[in-house]
């Protein structure tokens, strides 16, 4: 009884750590604002240059600027999480942040059943 006492107790403050830790690294919006342009992308693991010139733009409203389908277009956006969810366009897409660190984004999503990861820098001014 006592031993399931201790784990238990155990288990409660480390649960507790970590969700009181969890949301310090979190992305917010101010990261993201700005324009970041593609340094080099993947397709299915394999490297692509289809997404060469490619960008996207985050504007303090909750809109995102990008020519990903060629043309620029306007999105609405929000975060969940470590997810951005691009939505009120011609595409509707999930990006998962793998890293915002220095000046770089790395995202990752799924497009017509394709595995896709860019990395993207902000331009110098």
């Amino acid at each position: 009884m006592k031993f399931q006492i201790t784990a238990l107790f155990f288990f409660a403050t480390t649960l507790f750590f970590l969700a009181s830790c969890g949301d310090d690294n979190a992305v917010t919006s101010t990261d993201l604002a700005g324009r970041w342009v593609i340094q080099n992308a993947t397709r299915n693991g394999e490297p692509t240059t289809t997404m060469e010139g490619m960008y996207f733009e985050f504007l303090d409203d909750g809109k995102l600027l990008t020519n990903m389908t060629g043309a620029e277009e306007a999105y609405s956006y929000e975060l969940d999480g470590g997810v951005i969810l691009q939505r009120d366009g011609t595409i509707d897409a999930d990006l998962l942040i793998e890293s915002l660190k220095e000046g770089e984004l790395v995202l990752t999503t799924e497009l017509r059943d394709k595995q896709f990861r860019m990395v993207l820098r902000q331009p110098s001014n």
